[in-house]
Protein backbone atom coordinates (compact mmCIF):
# COMPACT_ATOMS: atom_id res chain seq x y z
CA UNK A 1 0.00 0.00 0.00
CA UNK A 2 0.80 3.54 -0.50
CA UNK A 3 3.27 4.87 2.45
CA UNK A 4 0.68 7.92 4.43
CA UNK A 5 4.21 9.62 6.48
CA UNK A 6 1.80 11.89 7.80
CA UNK A 7 2.33 15.81 8.19
CA UNK A 8 3.33 17.47 11.50
CA UNK A 9 1.42 20.41 13.08
CA UNK A 10 2.99 23.77 11.42
CA UNK A 11 0.23 25.69 14.16
CA UNK A 12 2.30 25.01 17.13
CA UNK A 13 6.04 26.54 16.95
CA UNK A 14 8.47 26.23 19.48
CA UNK A 15 10.66 29.51 21.20
CA UNK A 16 14.40 28.55 21.13
CA UNK A 17 15.37 32.10 21.70
CA UNK A 18 17.19 35.02 20.30
CA UNK A 19 14.47 35.47 17.81
CA UNK A 20 14.71 32.13 16.53
CA UNK A 21 11.52 29.60 16.50
CA UNK A 22 10.71 25.88 15.85
CA UNK A 23 8.36 24.75 13.79
CA UNK A 24 7.15 22.31 10.87
CA UNK A 25 7.60 23.21 7.36
CA UNK A 26 5.38 23.97 4.57
CA UNK A 27 5.86 23.92 1.10
CA UNK A 28 6.55 27.85 0.97
CA UNK A 29 9.85 26.59 3.14
CA UNK A 30 11.25 24.79 0.37
CA UNK A 31 14.08 27.23 -1.10
CA UNK A 32 14.73 28.71 2.17
CA UNK A 33 15.71 24.86 3.47
CA UNK A 34 17.07 24.12 0.25
CA UNK A 35 19.26 27.46 0.52
CA UNK A 36 20.12 26.24 3.92
CA UNK A 37 21.33 22.81 3.40
CA UNK A 38 23.25 23.95 0.07
CA UNK A 39 25.21 26.23 2.55
CA UNK A 40 25.54 23.56 5.29
CA UNK A 41 26.78 21.25 2.97
CA UNK A 42 29.27 23.51 1.02
CA UNK A 43 32.25 21.99 1.69
CA UNK A 44 30.88 18.16 1.80
CA UNK A 45 31.45 17.82 -2.07
CA UNK A 46 34.40 17.44 -3.95
CA UNK A 47 36.96 20.64 -4.60
CA UNK A 48 40.64 21.59 -4.85
CA UNK A 49 42.43 21.57 -1.92
CA UNK A 50 43.26 25.72 -2.60
CA UNK A 51 39.35 26.22 -3.68
CA UNK A 52 36.36 27.18 -1.39
CA UNK A 53 33.33 25.35 -3.00
CA UNK A 54 29.82 26.67 -4.29
CA UNK A 55 27.05 25.64 -2.47
CA UNK A 56 26.13 22.18 -3.10
CA UNK A 57 23.77 22.07 -5.83
CA UNK A 58 23.26 18.04 -5.38
CA UNK A 59 22.02 18.55 -1.79
CA UNK A 60 19.46 21.69 -2.88
CA UNK A 61 18.09 19.26 -6.05
CA UNK A 62 17.91 16.22 -3.77
CA UNK A 63 15.78 18.50 -1.12
CA UNK A 64 13.87 20.00 -3.65
CA UNK A 65 12.69 16.62 -4.63
CA UNK A 66 11.70 15.62 -0.86
CA UNK A 67 9.80 19.09 -0.71
CA UNK A 68 7.43 18.56 -3.61
CA UNK A 69 5.07 16.41 -1.99
CA UNK A 70 5.32 13.35 -3.75
CA UNK A 71 8.27 11.80 -2.63
CA UNK A 72 6.44 8.38 -0.49
CA UNK A 73 8.44 8.90 2.85
CA UNK A 74 7.60 12.36 3.88
CA UNK A 75 4.85 15.74 3.34
CA UNK A 76 6.44 19.05 3.02
CA UNK A 77 5.17 19.51 6.30
CA UNK A 78 7.89 17.05 7.70
CA UNK A 79 11.21 19.07 7.66
CA UNK A 80 11.81 20.83 11.33
CA UNK A 81 13.39 24.05 10.58
CA UNK A 82 14.41 27.40 12.93
CA UNK A 83 13.72 30.35 11.97
CA UNK A 84 15.34 33.63 12.45
CA UNK A 85 12.90 36.24 12.66
CA UNK A 86 15.54 38.58 13.27
CA UNK A 87 17.39 37.91 9.31
CA UNK A 88 17.82 41.09 7.55
CA UNK A 89 15.73 41.66 4.34
CA UNK A 90 17.50 39.33 2.01
CA UNK A 91 19.31 36.89 4.56
CA UNK A 92 17.52 33.74 4.59
CA UNK A 93 15.51 33.37 7.52
CA UNK A 94 15.78 29.47 7.74
CA UNK A 95 19.06 28.72 9.62
CA UNK A 96 18.53 24.81 10.46
CA UNK A 97 16.65 22.07 9.61
CA UNK A 98 15.82 18.06 9.70
CA UNK A 99 13.62 16.16 7.39
CA UNK A 100 11.91 13.34 9.42
CA UNK A 101 11.31 10.38 6.38
CA UNK A 102 9.38 7.56 7.35
CA UNK A 103 10.05 3.76 5.50
CA UNK A 104 7.68 0.31 5.94
CA UNK A 105 10.27 -2.23 6.99
CA UNK A 106 10.50 -5.48 9.01
CA UNK A 107 12.16 -6.90 11.85
CA UNK A 108 12.39 -10.92 10.72
CA UNK A 109 8.18 -11.80 9.96
CA UNK A 110 6.95 -8.67 12.09
CA UNK A 111 5.98 -5.50 9.37
CA UNK A 112 7.19 -2.33 11.08
CA UNK A 113 7.72 1.40 10.26
CA UNK A 114 11.39 2.90 10.33
CA UNK A 115 11.99 7.05 10.86
CA UNK A 116 14.39 8.16 9.06
CA UNK A 117 15.76 11.93 9.80
CA UNK A 118 17.70 13.07 7.01
CA UNK A 119 19.46 16.43 5.83
CA UNK A 120 20.20 17.51 9.13
CA UNK A 121 21.77 20.91 8.45
CA UNK A 122 22.79 24.21 10.45
CA UNK A 123 23.69 27.05 8.63
CA UNK A 124 28.21 27.79 9.54
CA UNK A 125 26.61 31.22 11.48
CA UNK A 126 24.00 29.34 13.54
CA UNK A 127 26.17 26.71 14.39
CA UNK A 128 27.43 25.57 18.19
CA UNK A 129 24.20 27.07 19.53
CA UNK A 130 21.99 23.82 20.35
CA UNK A 131 19.79 24.32 17.35
CA UNK A 132 20.58 20.81 16.23
CA UNK A 133 19.60 19.53 19.97
CA UNK A 134 16.55 21.19 20.25
CA UNK A 135 14.91 20.63 16.53
CA UNK A 136 15.51 16.60 17.50
CA UNK A 137 14.35 16.52 20.63
CA UNK A 138 11.33 18.81 20.39
CA UNK A 139 10.37 17.95 17.44
CA UNK A 140 11.53 15.20 15.45
CA UNK A 141 12.02 12.70 18.18
CA UNK A 142 7.99 13.21 19.62
CA UNK A 143 6.88 13.24 15.90
CA UNK A 144 8.52 9.91 15.01
CA UNK A 145 7.77 8.02 18.44
CA UNK A 146 3.96 9.86 18.18
CA UNK A 147 3.09 8.19 14.89
CA UNK A 148 4.61 4.78 15.71
CA UNK A 149 8.26 4.54 13.93
CA UNK A 150 9.73 1.65 15.99
CA UNK A 151 13.06 2.73 15.46
CA UNK A 152 15.23 5.77 14.02
CA UNK A 153 18.01 5.48 12.03
CA UNK A 154 20.64 7.78 10.45
CA UNK A 155 23.70 7.68 8.10
CA UNK A 156 25.20 10.76 9.17
CA UNK A 157 28.49 12.50 10.61
CA UNK A 158 30.62 10.02 12.37
CA UNK A 159 30.01 10.51 15.88
CA UNK A 160 27.60 13.43 15.90
CA UNK A 161 24.23 11.73 16.57
CA UNK A 162 25.45 9.79 19.85
CA UNK A 163 24.77 12.86 21.41
CA UNK A 164 20.78 12.57 20.79
CA UNK A 165 20.93 9.24 21.99
CA UNK A 166 21.55 7.09 19.48
CA UNK A 167 23.67 3.77 19.08
CA UNK A 168 25.87 2.47 15.98
CA UNK A 169 23.50 -1.03 15.52
CA UNK A 170 23.11 -1.44 12.20
CA UNK A 171 24.16 -0.99 8.82
CA UNK A 172 23.65 -0.84 5.32
CA UNK A 173 24.87 -4.01 2.56
CA UNK A 174 28.72 -4.03 1.51
CA UNK A 175 28.99 -3.71 -1.34
CA UNK A 176 31.06 -5.16 -3.85
CA UNK A 177 32.34 -3.91 -7.06
CA UNK A 178 33.99 -5.14 -10.01
CA UNK A 179 36.68 -2.73 -11.97
CA UNK A 180 38.00 -3.12 -14.91
CA UNK A 181 34.68 -4.45 -16.62
CA UNK A 182 35.13 -4.70 -20.14
CA UNK A 183 38.56 -6.78 -19.50
CA UNK A 184 37.41 -9.08 -17.42
CA UNK A 185 34.18 -9.93 -18.70
CA UNK A 186 34.31 -8.28 -22.63
CA UNK A 187 30.50 -9.96 -23.57
CA UNK A 188 29.39 -7.22 -21.08
CA UNK A 189 30.67 -4.10 -23.45
CA UNK A 190 27.44 -3.39 -25.45
CA UNK A 191 29.59 -1.54 -27.81
CA UNK A 192 31.20 -4.86 -29.25
CA UNK A 193 27.55 -5.83 -29.99
CA UNK A 194 26.69 -2.67 -31.05
CA UNK A 195 29.53 -2.64 -33.80
CA UNK A 196 28.27 -5.64 -35.84
CA UNK A 197 26.46 -5.11 -38.39
CA UNK A 198 22.55 -5.72 -37.28
CA UNK A 199 22.47 -8.99 -39.25
CA UNK A 200 25.20 -10.78 -37.88
CA UNK A 201 24.20 -9.87 -34.23
CA UNK A 202 22.68 -12.74 -32.40
CA UNK A 203 18.86 -12.09 -31.17
CA UNK A 204 18.90 -11.27 -27.51
CA UNK A 205 17.23 -13.98 -25.09
CA UNK A 206 15.77 -11.18 -23.05
CA UNK A 207 14.60 -7.46 -23.86
CA UNK A 208 14.15 -4.73 -21.24
CA UNK A 209 11.02 -2.34 -21.21
CA UNK A 210 10.73 0.75 -19.31
CA UNK A 211 7.54 0.22 -16.44
CA UNK A 212 4.58 2.34 -16.33
CA UNK A 213 2.67 3.49 -13.54
CA UNK A 214 0.08 0.07 -14.35
CA UNK A 215 2.98 -2.18 -13.55
CA UNK A 216 3.88 -0.98 -9.88
CA UNK A 217 1.92 -4.56 -8.60
CA UNK A 218 4.34 -6.48 -10.53
CA UNK A 219 7.22 -4.16 -9.37
CA UNK A 220 6.14 -4.64 -5.82
CA UNK A 221 6.03 -8.59 -6.50
CA UNK A 222 8.97 -8.71 -7.97
CA UNK A 223 11.11 -6.82 -5.27
CA UNK A 224 9.96 -8.76 -2.17
CA UNK A 225 12.64 -10.49 0.30
CA UNK A 226 11.44 -13.63 -1.02
CA UNK A 227 12.13 -12.70 -4.87
CA UNK A 228 15.60 -10.81 -4.17
CA UNK A 229 16.61 -13.87 -2.55
CA UNK A 230 17.40 -11.67 0.62
CA UNK A 231 18.39 -13.44 4.08
CA UNK A 232 18.03 -9.82 5.85
CA UNK A 233 16.11 -9.83 9.13
CA UNK A 234 15.68 -6.30 9.00
CA UNK A 235 15.47 -3.64 6.47
CA UNK A 236 13.28 -1.94 4.52
CA UNK A 237 10.46 -2.60 1.93
CA UNK A 238 9.99 -1.42 -1.45
CA UNK A 239 6.44 -0.97 -1.33
CA UNK A 240 4.53 1.07 -4.24
CA UNK A 241 4.96 4.61 -2.80
CA UNK A 242 8.34 4.19 -3.92
CA UNK A 243 8.10 2.38 -6.94
CA UNK A 244 5.56 5.31 -7.92
CA UNK A 245 8.24 7.71 -7.04
CA UNK A 246 10.88 6.66 -8.94
CA UNK A 247 9.35 5.40 -12.27
CA UNK A 248 7.07 8.39 -12.80
CA UNK A 249 6.84 11.25 -9.95
CA UNK A 250 10.90 12.17 -10.27
CA UNK A 251 10.78 12.38 -13.81
CA UNK A 252 8.29 14.97 -13.49
CA UNK A 253 10.74 17.32 -11.76
CA UNK A 254 12.76 19.65 -13.86
CA UNK A 255 16.09 17.87 -14.93
CA UNK A 256 19.13 18.77 -13.03
CA UNK A 257 23.14 18.04 -13.35
CA UNK A 258 22.94 16.65 -10.16
CA UNK A 259 20.03 14.52 -9.95
CA UNK A 260 20.85 11.09 -8.69
CA UNK A 261 17.84 8.89 -10.58
CA UNK A 262 17.59 5.10 -10.88
CA UNK A 263 17.07 3.24 -13.93
CA UNK A 264 14.32 0.63 -13.28
CA UNK A 265 13.66 -2.30 -16.05
CA UNK A 266 11.30 -4.98 -16.33
CA UNK A 267 12.59 -7.96 -17.94
CA UNK A 268 11.17 -9.82 -20.80
CA UNK A 269 11.33 -13.48 -22.21
CA UNK A 270 12.47 -11.92 -25.95
CA UNK A 271 10.92 -15.56 -27.01
CA UNK A 272 7.30 -15.28 -25.77
CA UNK A 273 7.24 -11.30 -24.98
CA UNK A 274 6.14 -12.51 -20.92
CA UNK A 275 7.55 -9.83 -18.24
CA UNK A 276 9.72 -12.48 -16.79
CA UNK A 277 12.28 -10.05 -14.18
CA UNK A 278 13.21 -6.80 -12.67
CA UNK A 279 16.70 -4.95 -12.57
CA UNK A 280 17.00 -1.70 -10.78
CA UNK A 281 20.59 0.20 -10.98
CA UNK A 282 22.10 3.69 -11.01
CA UNK A 283 24.99 5.70 -12.56
CA UNK A 284 26.95 7.21 -9.58
CA UNK A 285 30.25 6.82 -11.28
CA UNK A 286 29.71 3.23 -11.56
CA UNK A 287 26.98 1.27 -11.80
CA UNK A 288 25.40 0.30 -8.76
CA UNK A 289 23.11 -2.93 -8.86
CA UNK A 290 20.12 -3.12 -6.52
CA UNK A 291 17.96 -5.35 -7.87
CA UNK A 292 17.96 -8.31 -9.93
CA UNK A 293 14.80 -10.89 -10.01
CA UNK A 294 13.78 -13.40 -12.17
CA UNK A 295 10.71 -15.36 -12.13
CA UNK A 296 10.27 -19.04 -11.07
CA UNK A 297 11.78 -21.67 -13.80
CA UNK A 298 14.05 -18.46 -15.07
CA UNK A 299 17.81 -19.16 -15.20
CA UNK A 300 19.98 -16.64 -14.18
CA UNK A 301 22.99 -17.93 -15.61
CA UNK A 302 21.30 -17.60 -18.65
CA UNK A 303 20.32 -13.55 -17.89
CA UNK A 304 22.96 -12.13 -16.27
CA UNK A 305 25.17 -11.26 -19.10
CA UNK A 306 22.31 -10.24 -21.68
CA UNK A 307 20.76 -8.40 -19.38
CA UNK A 308 23.76 -6.66 -17.86
CA UNK A 309 24.71 -5.88 -21.00
CA UNK A 310 21.58 -3.63 -22.12
CA UNK A 311 21.50 -2.30 -19.01
CA UNK A 312 24.89 -0.66 -19.47
CA UNK A 313 23.83 0.11 -22.80
CA UNK A 314 20.71 2.50 -21.67
CA UNK A 315 23.11 3.70 -18.86
CA UNK A 316 25.28 5.21 -21.46
CA UNK A 317 22.71 6.83 -23.38
CA UNK A 318 22.29 10.79 -22.33
CA UNK A 319 20.67 11.59 -19.67
CA UNK A 320 17.90 13.95 -19.13
CA UNK A 321 19.69 16.85 -17.91
CA UNK A 322 22.34 16.44 -20.93
CA UNK A 323 19.56 15.80 -23.75
CA UNK A 324 18.42 18.79 -22.53
CA UNK A 325 21.66 20.76 -22.46
CA UNK A 326 22.38 19.32 -25.94
CA UNK A 327 19.44 20.68 -27.22
CA UNK A 328 20.19 23.65 -25.82
CA UNK A 329 23.71 23.70 -27.48
CA UNK A 330 22.00 22.92 -31.10
CA UNK A 331 20.02 26.08 -30.94
CA UNK A 332 22.94 28.23 -30.65
CA UNK A 333 25.62 26.60 -32.34
CA UNK A 334 23.58 26.15 -35.38
CA UNK A 335 26.90 27.86 -37.61
CA UNK A 336 28.51 24.43 -36.19
CA UNK A 337 26.92 21.99 -37.45
CA UNK A 338 28.94 20.73 -40.46
CA UNK A 339 32.11 20.95 -38.22
CA UNK A 340 30.01 18.63 -35.69
CA UNK A 341 28.89 16.40 -38.44
CA UNK A 342 33.15 15.75 -39.35
CA UNK A 343 33.75 15.10 -35.65
CA UNK A 344 30.32 12.66 -35.51
CA UNK A 345 31.83 11.07 -38.64
CA UNK A 346 35.18 10.53 -37.27
CA UNK A 347 33.72 8.78 -33.79
CA UNK A 348 31.98 7.01 -35.45
CA UNK A 349 34.82 5.30 -37.19
CA UNK A 350 35.98 5.03 -33.53
CA UNK A 351 34.83 1.94 -30.85
CA UNK A 352 32.35 4.19 -28.35
CA UNK A 353 33.37 3.81 -25.14
CA UNK A 354 30.56 2.97 -22.43
CA UNK A 355 31.14 5.55 -19.45
CA UNK A 356 30.39 2.41 -17.58
CA UNK A 357 33.87 1.05 -16.36
CA UNK A 358 33.02 -0.92 -13.31
CA UNK A 359 29.84 -2.44 -11.60
CA UNK A 360 28.87 -2.65 -7.98
CA UNK A 361 27.08 -5.62 -6.54
CA UNK A 362 24.50 -4.39 -3.97
CA UNK A 363 22.45 -7.46 -3.87
CA UNK A 364 22.96 -10.07 -0.93
CA UNK A 365 25.97 -12.17 -0.81
CA UNK A 366 24.45 -15.14 -1.41
CA UNK A 367 22.49 -14.31 -4.13
CA UNK A 368 22.87 -16.12 -8.02
CA UNK A 369 24.17 -13.09 -9.63
CA UNK A 370 26.95 -12.28 -6.91
CA UNK A 371 28.06 -15.91 -6.93
CA UNK A 372 27.45 -16.37 -10.68
CA UNK A 373 30.45 -13.55 -10.58
CA UNK A 374 32.08 -13.86 -7.13
CA UNK A 375 35.63 -15.24 -9.18
CA UNK A 376 35.97 -11.74 -9.70
CA UNK A 377 34.64 -9.96 -7.04
CA UNK A 378 36.18 -8.66 -4.15
CA UNK A 379 34.58 -6.69 -1.40
CA UNK A 380 35.40 -2.88 -1.80
CA UNK A 381 33.69 -0.45 0.22
CA UNK A 382 33.66 -1.50 4.02
CA UNK A 383 30.64 -1.92 6.34
CA UNK A 384 28.87 1.01 6.82
CA UNK A 385 27.52 1.46 10.42
CA UNK A 386 23.88 3.36 10.66
CA UNK A 387 23.13 5.01 14.09
CA UNK A 388 19.87 3.89 15.49
CA UNK A 389 17.91 4.45 18.47
CA UNK A 390 15.39 2.87 19.54
CA UNK A 391 13.45 5.15 22.27
CA UNK A 392 11.38 2.29 24.52
CA UNK A 393 12.63 -1.23 24.74
CA UNK A 394 9.95 -2.23 26.28
CA UNK A 395 7.61 -1.09 23.31
CA UNK A 396 9.52 -2.34 20.78
CA UNK A 397 9.77 -5.88 22.40
CA UNK A 398 6.09 -5.68 22.61
CA UNK A 399 5.85 -4.34 18.78
CA UNK A 400 8.21 -7.62 17.35
CA UNK A 401 6.48 -10.41 20.12
CA UNK A 402 5.56 -12.91 17.23
CA UNK A 403 8.58 -12.81 15.75
CA UNK A 404 10.35 -13.19 19.25
CA UNK A 405 7.87 -16.21 20.30
CA UNK A 406 8.42 -17.85 17.21
CA UNK A 407 12.37 -17.81 17.43
CA UNK A 408 11.56 -19.36 20.97
CA UNK A 409 8.68 -22.18 19.91
CA UNK A 410 11.24 -23.13 17.47
CA UNK A 411 14.28 -23.63 19.68
CA UNK A 412 15.16 -26.19 22.41
CA UNK A 413 13.73 -23.89 25.21
CA UNK A 414 10.63 -23.64 23.60
CA UNK A 415 7.73 -23.20 26.20
CA UNK A 416 9.92 -21.95 28.78
CA UNK A 417 8.44 -19.50 32.05
CA UNK A 418 11.80 -16.77 32.88
CA UNK A 419 11.70 -13.42 34.04
CA UNK A 420 14.08 -11.57 32.45
CA UNK A 421 15.64 -8.65 34.14
CA UNK A 422 18.16 -5.86 32.07
CA UNK A 423 20.09 -3.46 34.07
CA UNK A 424 21.40 -0.59 31.93
CA UNK A 425 23.06 1.31 35.31
CA UNK A 426 21.50 4.51 34.32
CA UNK A 427 19.13 6.41 32.02
CA UNK A 428 20.31 8.51 29.63
CA UNK A 429 19.09 10.43 26.81
CA UNK A 430 17.53 8.20 24.04
CA UNK A 431 16.48 5.19 26.19
CA UNK A 432 12.82 5.21 28.70
CA UNK A 433 14.55 3.67 31.56
CA UNK A 434 17.53 2.52 33.36
CA UNK A 435 16.25 -0.88 33.26
CA UNK A 436 13.74 -3.20 31.31
CA UNK A 437 12.37 -6.10 32.48
CA UNK A 438 10.57 -9.06 30.16
CA UNK A 439 8.22 -11.70 31.51
CA UNK A 440 7.84 -14.91 29.53
CA UNK A 441 5.09 -17.37 30.56
CA UNK A 442 4.95 -20.90 28.74
CA UNK A 443 7.12 -19.33 25.89
CA UNK A 444 4.91 -16.11 25.53
CA UNK A 445 5.69 -12.68 25.88
CA UNK A 446 2.69 -11.49 28.99
CA UNK A 447 4.66 -8.23 29.51
CA UNK A 448 7.62 -5.72 29.32
CA UNK A 449 8.14 -2.82 31.36
CA UNK A 450 11.07 -0.24 31.16
CA UNK A 451 10.25 1.15 34.78
CA UNK A 452 12.17 -2.31 36.72
CA UNK A 453 15.45 -0.88 38.40
CA UNK A 454 17.63 -3.36 40.66
CA UNK A 455 16.14 -4.23 43.98
CA UNK A 456 18.77 -3.57 46.68
CA UNK A 457 20.51 -6.41 48.53
CA UNK A 458 17.74 -5.91 51.74
CA UNK A 459 14.52 -5.34 49.32
CA UNK A 460 15.74 -8.99 47.89
CA UNK A 461 15.74 -10.50 50.92
CA UNK A 462 12.96 -9.22 52.09
CA UNK A 463 10.53 -9.74 48.97
CA UNK A 464 12.63 -14.13 49.51
CA UNK A 465 11.26 -13.91 52.96
CA UNK A 466 7.85 -12.62 51.76
CA UNK A 467 7.20 -15.27 48.92
CA UNK A 468 8.59 -17.90 51.28
CA UNK A 469 6.12 -17.11 54.38
CA UNK A 470 3.40 -16.94 51.74
CA UNK A 471 4.21 -20.75 50.40
CA UNK A 472 4.44 -21.90 53.54
CA UNK A 473 0.65 -20.27 54.90
CA UNK A 474 -0.81 -21.96 51.78
CA UNK A 475 0.37 -25.03 52.71
CA UNK A 476 2.94 -25.71 49.39
CA UNK A 477 6.84 -25.67 49.20
CA UNK A 478 8.44 -23.03 48.22
CA UNK A 479 9.65 -22.56 44.53
CA UNK A 480 12.03 -20.06 43.60
CA UNK A 481 10.55 -18.56 40.27
CA UNK A 482 13.38 -18.69 37.49
CA UNK A 483 14.76 -15.17 37.05
CA UNK A 484 17.75 -14.44 34.76
CA UNK A 485 19.43 -10.86 35.40
CA UNK A 486 22.00 -9.15 32.45
CA UNK A 487 23.78 -6.00 32.44
CA UNK A 488 24.57 -3.70 29.41
CA UNK A 489 26.42 -0.33 29.14
CA UNK A 490 23.49 2.27 28.45
CA UNK A 491 22.39 2.32 24.81
CA UNK A 492 24.28 -0.97 24.03
CA UNK A 493 21.72 -3.39 24.60
CA UNK A 494 20.25 -1.76 20.90
CA UNK A 495 23.07 -3.88 19.13
CA UNK A 496 22.05 -6.88 20.76
CA UNK A 497 17.81 -6.21 20.06
CA UNK A 498 18.53 -5.52 16.19
CA UNK A 499 21.09 -8.56 15.66
CA UNK A 500 24.26 -6.97 15.18
CA UNK A 501 26.32 -8.26 18.09
CA UNK A 502 25.70 -11.94 19.40
CA UNK A 503 25.59 -12.27 23.35
CA UNK A 504 29.23 -13.75 23.40
CA UNK A 505 30.82 -10.64 21.25
CA UNK A 506 28.66 -8.29 23.32
CA UNK A 507 29.91 -9.66 26.42
CA UNK A 508 33.95 -9.63 25.28
CA UNK A 509 33.07 -6.09 23.45
CA UNK A 510 31.91 -4.38 26.30
CA UNK A 511 33.44 -4.38 30.16
CA UNK A 512 30.11 -3.87 31.76
CA UNK A 513 27.66 -6.77 29.96
CA UNK A 514 27.34 -9.90 32.51
CA UNK A 515 25.06 -12.15 32.95
CA UNK A 516 24.31 -12.59 35.96
CA UNK A 517 22.48 -15.77 38.32
CA UNK A 518 21.34 -19.13 37.23
CA UNK A 519 22.76 -22.64 38.90
CA UNK A 520 24.61 -23.11 35.64
CA UNK A 521 26.73 -20.05 35.79
CA UNK A 522 24.31 -18.63 33.53
CA UNK A 523 24.74 -20.81 30.48
CA UNK A 524 20.95 -21.34 29.75
CA UNK A 525 20.27 -17.82 30.09
CA UNK A 526 22.77 -16.74 27.16
CA UNK A 527 21.46 -19.82 25.40
CA UNK A 528 18.18 -17.93 25.62
CA UNK A 529 19.86 -15.02 24.51
CA UNK A 530 21.14 -16.68 21.57
CA UNK A 531 17.80 -17.71 20.49
CA UNK A 532 15.37 -14.74 20.91
CA UNK A 533 18.46 -12.61 19.21
CA UNK A 534 20.50 -13.98 16.77
CA UNK A 535 23.35 -11.81 14.49
CA UNK A 536 21.63 -10.54 11.58
CA UNK A 537 22.03 -9.22 8.26
CA UNK A 538 20.59 -5.76 6.66
CA UNK A 539 18.71 -4.78 4.14
CA UNK A 540 19.03 -0.59 4.35
CA UNK A 541 18.60 0.70 0.56
CA UNK A 542 18.92 4.26 1.55
CA UNK A 543 17.45 6.02 -1.83
CA UNK A 544 15.77 8.80 -0.15
CA UNK A 545 18.83 10.58 1.31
Amino acid sequence: MTQDTGSQDVSMPVIFGGGIILRWSTQDDTENIADCLAEAFRWFQEHRDDEKPGPNEQVRARIRRLMNGNSGVMSPKDCAIAVNFLAKKGQNPVVACVCLLQSPGYYGKVKILYGKPEFAGTHPDFRNKGLMRALFDTLIHPASDGRGDAIQIIAGINHFYRRFGYEYAMERDTFYMIDNLFTLFPQLDPSTTLALPENEREPEPFTLREPSLDDIPYLVKMSTREKRQSRAGLGLEYFDGYWKYTIHDVMQAEPTEDEFIRTTRIIVDAKNGKDCGLIVAEFIGYLQIHIFTLEDGYHYESAVIPVLRQMIAIIDQPTRWEKAQREKEAEEKEAEEKEKEKDDKKNKEEKPKSKVQSISIALDHQHPVAKLLSQRITPKIRPYKLYTRIQSYAKFILTVRPELEDRLAKSCLAGITVTWQFDFFRKVLGSTGRGLEVVFKEGKIISASDDWVPLTPHATMMAARERIAKAKAEGRPDKKPLVYLAEFAPLSFTRLLVGDMSIEEMIRHYGECDILGGEDGGAKAQLILDILFPKQLFHFDLFWC
